[in-house]
């Protein structure tokens, strides 16, 4: 797994809970405004700990993929369904098993 900096990766380790989402070389990137919108929801306090999530639109059935950097950050979304998943691989497995481009059809 790789960062697209070297903040980045230091925020991901030490930092505030917060959202990263692949950039479209795959590299992770910190989504300040998908971090305000958690943190408005949940405002903590958050404990550390790393979570491969995959987010489902509810409208359209996309997954997104998401590093979120504490397990409390983002349990639920008014507009996605939330799921954890234990590993990077795991959840990239599962979200290309959806297709190209990832629409679960079903709702989780």
């Amino acid at each position: 797994m790789e960062f697209c900096s070297l903040f980045d990766a230091q925020l991901a380790h030490s930092g505030p809970a917060a959202v990263f989402l692949p950039d479209t070389e795959g590299a992770f990137r910190f989504q300040p405004n998908w971090t305000r919108d958690a943190w408005g929801r949940a405002p903590g306090p958050h404990a550390h700990g790393w979570t491969w999530t995959l987010l489902r639109d509810r409208g359209s059935g996309f997954v997104l993929l998401a590093l979120v950097t504490s397990p409390t950050l983002l349990p639920e979304h008014p507009r996605l369904e939330v799921r954890v998943v234990p590993s990077l691989e795991e959840a990239q497995a599962l979200r290309a098993s959806f297709g190209n481009p990832p629409i679960a059809a079903v709702p989780w």
